[in-house]
């Protein structure tokens, strides 16, 4: 018997949320912490705030939210809500974001995650930009 072909489980290159697009030194989200806003929801709470260039994305998930699967598997879904919303979002280009992911985000659907996480990125930018929104 031969054995069939299995797809790629790689995402495809379209798909993908590069690692340029992500904060990983913490000057970068200490920066966005004291001069960003704040938003507030009853899942995550996100920090964004205005930059030049190309917008990046930074997830926090302290030992509170769970173990490291779980804490990893909240980024994940943010990660993947922020991708989708930035694809289809003209004012993220040029918005910094932290998202702080709350003990409730573990626990929650999808859908309800992705509803809030959407609202307040797309409020954060409103806010960023009064003018263009």
């Amino acid at each position: 018997m031969k054995p069939s072909a299995s797809p790629d489980p790689r995402p495809a290159r379209a798909e993908a949320f590069p690692r340029r697009l992500r904060i990983a030194a913490r000057r970068d989200f200490t920066a966005t912490y004291d001069s960003g806003r704040r938003h507030h929801g009853r899942l995550v709470v996100v920090f964004a705030r205005p930059k030049d260039g190309e917008g990046r994305l930074g997830v926090t998930a302290t030992r509170k939210v769970g173990n490291a699967v779980v804490r990893n598997r909240a980024r994940r879904r943010v990660r993947e809500i922020y991708r989708r919303w930035h694809a289809r979002a003209p004012l993220a280009t040029a918005l910094e974001v932290v998202v702080n992911v709350t003990t409730r985000t573990a626990d929650a659907p999808y859908a309800a995650l992705e509803a809030e996480l959407s609202g307040l990125l797309n409020r954060a930018a409103a806010a960023a930009w009064p003018e263009r929104a």
